[in-house]
């Protein structure tokens, strides 16, 4: 691409984030970046002395007996970041060294520059690599492990390794200086992760620093510059997602685990005040969460989660309604998780990790949150759950009391705020979405997935969201994911259902509605809402019908003329799938699924897989996990018409 086009393109997203912001927005914005230069000065003003002084405790070693799998995990995981491996977003390993260059991206190898933070573009991959990667690593999640490696065996070596890999992030990230000074939530990010090593390693007191207290003084000093420069840049307005919560927690905890500060005690006061009003803005009172991306309420929960504990340990529990907002959430993932227990993907998914207490790979965000709200109330938890060590660290007992019928764990099924209809019968579970695209003006983590339908068969996901694949890959790749020809519902003439303005900014929301539902009994739904993403003369309008037990789906699309219209079926990557006629025929272990279109005109039929051609564009791909992708079937149906039939039958095979 050509210097001329890439200033196009910026130009162009500069117009369309303006067209998402108000006019106290704007005048936010502009103020903001008129003091910027300032803000980076404050950065390196001298830190005023700390009144050292004990403070509450709420991260401490358990007794090895409560960890799942005892003390093993923490030195197998110790022993791969002395050989330099660390693991980023839950699966991949990259070899970054003992003592890491932190402002190289472990993804790409391109070296961040130590330049004023304000003039680093983190969209340039020419410039800081995949900022996703480089931040990840930035985030000290394993600083954690090597803290708890050396709680349980007392070794050195580990304090050695910690006290090695902080002097070294210390010098090469100066005050203002570098890519790790970019982001307000990256800072607040490790501020949750420093709080949980400081008090692991005993605090003010720990043996780390015996003939090291210098390093523990340029420590202190980091830690409140981190914490002022969060507080003097939360994300307002648009941008006040998941980040606006992720920043509050980083204040709130800094301020409690180091209250040697007057400015910042009085910081955290204020952030733990705008976490209560931030959990009713960003959690709906069904449980879903508002950003309309499942992976991310595991995120905001662990924020949440960790915010109430630190409250709790310092005699400031936080409200009633704080609480019931939390079980909210709880309630939304166990009746997504049904009896099987697979979560669906629906909007951005990352892998990211606020926290890491327990090293194992194989956290599902959703699962585990439903372990951390049961300890905090006492619930049940489902049988296919598997338990983690997070709660042994935080002095919470795991609940003991499992369901060992389905039923016993039944609840909701219908989140008519968030906007989603589960169901659940028979061998079949699965669900229909009606909600917003997103939250706030850019509904920055939404997909264009109106309607869209998921199913699973025996526990095994058959119809699915395709995922997310990555952000700051080619951006053809980060359209195709979010967009509407991803996801099980009808494209029409080719156009997302909403209209794109940049890699997390939809400038026009596709709006969805539930027109009518009839439920009887727990396995038979007939669900009908529509949306306006094609216009107020081109709704769309879809119709489904579930008979659970007789292993029956059926839906109807309708559009109010006829139009160039595409309808998609994504299968999960390992069904066996054969195109006969206007039928698929798609095998997995014990079941066979029988998917028949129809339209009321003539069209294409088609099977779909790892297409990327451009000419025709992508299709057929999902993704499990941040950074990966693989081709997935999809029945793909092509033509000009106004209804359309979908029916889908389940049985053994």
């Amino acid at each position: 691409m050509s210097s001329s086009q890439e200033a196009q393109g910026r130009w162009r997203w500069l117009w369309n984030r303006l067209r998402c912001m108000t006019p106290a927005e704007v005048l936010h914005r502009a103020l903001r970046a008129a003091t910027a230069a300032r803000r980076q000065g404050l950065m390196a003003e001298p830190v005023p002395p700390p009144m050292l002084t004990d403070a509450p405790v709420w991260v401490r070693m358990p007794p090895l007996a409560q960890l799942v799998a005892g003390a093993e995990p923490y030195r197998a995981e110790a022993r791969e970041l002395h050989a330099g491996r660390v693991r980023l977003f839950e699966r991949e390993r990259f070899d970054v060294g003992a003592e890491p260059d932190w402002l190289r991206c472990p993804l790409t190898g391109v070296r961040a520059p130590s330049a004023p933070a304000r003039r680093i573009a983190i969209t340039d991959r020419a410039q800081v690599g995949d900022i996703k990667y480089l931040w990840e690593l930035n985030r000290h999640l394993h600083w954690v492990t090597l803290a708890q490696a050396w709680a349980l065996d007392g070794d050195d070596a580990q304090l050695d390794l910690l006290r090695r890999q902080l002097a070294g992030w210390l010098q090469q990230n100066p005050p203002g200086q570098g890519p790790h000074y970019t982001s307000s939530l990256e800072a607040a990010i490790r501020l949750v992760n420093w709080a949980v090593v400081w008090q692991l390693l005993g605090g003010l007191e720990s043996p780390a620093w015996t003939g090291h207290e210098a390093l523990r003084a340029a420590w202190l000093e980091a830690i409140y510059r981190h914490a002022r420069q969060v507080q003097r840049a939360y994300s307002r307005h648009s941008s006040a997602n998941n980040h606006l919560i992720g920043e509050l927690c980083g204040v709130y905890v800094a301020a409690r685990c180091w209250p040697f500060w007057p400015v910042l005690v009085r910081a955290g006061d204020a952030a733990r005040a705008e976490l209560i009003e931030q959990i009713e803005r960003q959690v709906h009172p069904d449980g879903v969460p508002a950003e309309q991306a499942f992976e991310y309420a595991g995120f905001i929960f662990d924020f949440l989660w960790l915010a109430e504990r630190c409250a709790q340990a310092n005699g400031e529990p936080m409200p009633a309604d704080y609480a019931a907002r939390l079980q909210a959430m709880a309630d939304f993932a166990r009746a997504l998780g049904g009896a099987s227990g697979c979560m669906p993907q629906v909007g951005d998914a990352d892998g990211a990790e606020a926290l890491r207490l327990d090293p194992r790979p194989g956290r599902e965000p959703l699962a585990a949150l439903l372990e951390k709200q049961a300890a905090l109330t006492g619930a049940a938890v489902p049988a296919w759950l598997h338990p983690r060590d997070d709660l042994a660290w935080l002095g919470q007992a795991r609940p003991q009391g499992q369901a060992a019928e389905p039923s016993q764990m039944a609840g909701p099924m219908d989140f008519d705020t968030g906007g989603y209809a589960l169901f659940e019968g028979g061998a079949l579970q699965g669900g229909m979405d009606f909600g917003p695209l997103g939250y706030l003006g850019i509904a920055a983590h939404g997909h264009a997935d109106a309607l869209q339908v998921w199913l699973q068969v025996g526990g095994e996901p058959l119809l699915i969201d395709p995922g997310t694949y990555a952000y700051w890959a080619d951006k053809a790749w980060r359209d195709y994911f979010r967009g509407t020809s991803a996801h099980n519902t009808l494209q029409v003439q080719g156009r997302d259902q909403s209209d794109s303005g940049g890699r997390f900014m939809w400038t026009r929301h596709a709006r969805a509605r539930l027109l009518s539902r009839e439920r009887s009994g727990p396995s038979r739904l007939r669900l009908r809402a529509e949306h306006d993403g094609y216009g107020p003369q081109c709704l769309h309008q879809r119709e489904l019908w579930l008979d659970a037990e007789a292993g029956t789906l059926q839906v109807s699309d309708q559009l109010p003329q006829a139009h160039e219209a595409a309808l998609h079926w994504h299968l999960a990557p390992g069904w066996q799938c054969e195109l006969e006629g206007d039928t698929l025929q798609a095998r997995k272990g014990r079941w066979l699924a029988r998917i028949r279109v129809q339209a009321n005109a003539p069209g294409r039929l088609s099977l779909v897989q790892g297409q990327d051609d451009p000419q025709l564009g992508l299709l057929g791909w999902a993704s499990s996990a941040y950074g990966h992708k693989q081709p997935c079937p999809v029945l793909r149906w092509q033509g000009r018409a106004a209804q359309w039939q979908t029916f889908i039958d389940i049985t053994p095979a």
